[in-house]
């Protein structure tokens, strides 16, 4: 005999907000297996987000009854999910009027005492024992990321401004990620919470919990979507609730303070269960911004070592880039003895070196106008710090054909 299953439903447009995009479902597959409860959050303007919440709402039930008896339940609520998300999207294309249409959804599957859940977007679901409260979906959100990366604690996130910021929700392109748990097994009394950020943002999960404990399923949705609009009632609000069995019946007292928050991870882990979170979700992560880090601090230590080179080797001044005609100077040879006769007679400036200085560059008008090449020599330095030798009086050296400075080498940028 099947335990005894009590559901509460109800959605409200909230206390700011004139029209309710949000939508709820609740579906029994044609041979009473299955039963589904289905939370959908929409957006895109009035017409738009009411429109892709009807369509998820509606259309995942319908989806998940053709394709359970013959695909693993996980995968089935993932294609499902994702059937309807191709026809958001296409539904949008052809009615130009409602593109940006899209919705968040979260669903839970229970059948033989097993729950399973998929989600997209930032609607909750929470699993409600005595004493404890577990959220068993993570929000795709831009906060969360934040908060996985160690960037923002979960207080701060609930005062950021970006908090409505979704990274995935239905309608937003073509192939969406879909998160998937379970099968987690149902304990007598156990109840399950799926609601709309229009609760979350207003009552807290230990406020939920001891809410949902106290009161009857119906009850409990009633006095927590009340809860909300006395608190602002910002947004749209939908709350369902699951309770299988007769363990732990309604108390009727609203005690939050008998109430923790507990960590559903650990939970599922030591239960056999499985949290299949999509890939795109786990990219944003900590180590991840180290290594960006490491890669941005390299990048500018190279820029600032070639920038170093480069005016370490910079051009030679302005005043000395005028092309000029330099002569060489013949050098007359000397033998062995007349050097060292000299070397004794203390007499080195009639020593010429044996061999003879390098040329110097000389530009023609183009190579005036260009850039210095950071290795080229520089004569003009050279000749003042360096006095000439005496000499005999130089003749003039037939002029060569002016030699051109070899292109500096250019510096590799770093890449990204």
């Amino acid at each position: 005999m099947s335990a005894k299953v009590f559901v509460g439903e109800g959605t409200d447009p909230g206390r700011v907000r004139e029209e309710n995009q949000d939508a709820t479902s609740f579906y029994r597959t044609s041979d009473d297996v299955w039963t589904l409860l289905i939370v959908c959050d929409g957006m895109g303007g009035h017409a738009g987000g009411r429109q892709a919440a009807a369509m998820a709402s509606e259309g995942i039930g319908q989806e998940f009854a053709n394709r359970v008896s013959s695909s693993a339940p996980l995968e089935a609520l993932r294609d499902s999910i994702k059937v309807v998300n191709r026809k958001i999207v296409e539904h949008a294309e052809v009615n130009t009027e409602l593109r940006g249409m899209g919705t968040t959804c979260v669903v839970l599957a229970v059948a033989r005492n097993q729950a399973y859940v998929a989600h997209v977007g930032d609607s909750r679901v929470y699993r409600i024992r005595p004493g404890s409260v577990e959220q068993v979906t993570k929000d795709h959100s831009y906060v969360q990321r934040m908060i996985d990366s160690g960037i923002l604690t979960p207080e701060q996130a609930e005062e950021h401004p970006d908090a409505n910021m979704l990274m995935r929700c239905l309608g937003g392109r073509p192939d969406v990620e879909v998160d998937v748990i379970g099968p987690e097994p149902i304990l007598a009394g156990d109840r399950y919470l799926l609601c709309s950020d229009g609760l979350w943002g207003q009552v807290n999960a230990v406020e939920i919990a001891a809410m949902s404990m106290a009161f009857s399923a119906q009850d409990a949705v009633n006095r927590l979507i009340n809860l909300a609009n006395e608190r602002g009632g910002p947004d749209n609000i939908s709350v369902q609730i699951y309770h299988q069995g007769d363990a732990h019946p309604p108390t009727g007292s609203f005690s939050p303070e008998k109430f923790t928050v507990k960590n559903f991870a650990d939970s599922a882990q030591a239960g056999g269960s499985q949290v299949h979170e999509a890939a795109e979700k786990t990219g944003f992560r900590k180590p991840g911004v180290l290594v960006l880090g490491v890669i941005a601090v390299a990048v500018l230590g190279l820029l600032i070592l070639a920038f170093m080179q480069y005016k370490k080797h910079e051009g030679v001044p302005a005043e000395s880039r005028k092309p000029a005609a330099v002569e060489k100077e013949q050098v007359p040879k000397h033998d062995s003895a007349d050097a060292a006769s000299a070397s004794n007679n203390g007499d080195v400036s009639s020593v010429k070196e044996s061999k003879p200085p390098e040329p110097a560059a000389v530009k023609n008008q183009a190579d005036a106008d260009a850039p210095r090449a950071p290795n080229a020599a520089n004569p003009t330095k050279a000749s003042q710090s360096s006095p000439a030798p005496s000499a005999p009086e130089p003749t003039e050296a037939p002029k060569g054909k002016p030699s051109s400075p070899k292109p500096a080498k250019p510096q590799n940028k770093p890449e990204k």
